[in-house]
């Protein structure tokens, strides 16, 4: 019998945190074609600290999913003309398709909230097309 895949385990602890990305948020990319050799799904661990908000953005190759670790979340989307906002509970997961302009704040003033991502058919993080539509600093 010829040798079968066996699985990787990565720790999310063990993997560099990449703040450069989305500031301020802290990611950690576990699953990858760097950590893992896959060429068909990137997954990430997201920390947000308090009043946290990433820019909103799309990516142009892939879908995009996330589960709520610690929360609630907010999520804001572009629907129209219009950016919509949306809080997400704790425990619930949010699909953005293909080019759907999004991203995620921590509306806590004091508690860190947490998510885990994924980006579909997609090796690594360069390879998802990330295009920042503003600056997270500004107010929606």
């Amino acid at each position: 019998m010829a040798d079968l895949p066996i699985p990787k385990v990565v720790n999310s602890l063990d993997v560099d945190e990449d703040k450069a990305y989305e500031p301020p948020y802290e990611i950690r990319w576990g699953v990858n074609r760097e950590t893992t050799g896959t060429d068909t799904i990137t997954m990430g661990r997201t920390i947000i600290p308090p009043r946290g908000r990433n820019g909103l953005h799309y990516h142009k190759n892939c879908d995009t999913t996330i589960y709520v670790v610690k929360g609630p979340i907010n999520i804001y989307y572009k629907e129209g003309e219009e950016i919509v906002r949306k809080e997400i509970p704790q425990g619930h997961f949010v699909y953005f398709p293909q080019t759907c302009i999004h991203g995620q704040e921590n509306p806590s003033q004091t508690e860190v909230a947490e998510l885990i991502f994924t980006y579909g058919a997609m090796p690594n993080k360069e390879a998802a097309g990330t295009t920042f539509v503003d600056d997270p600093r500004d107010p929606l």
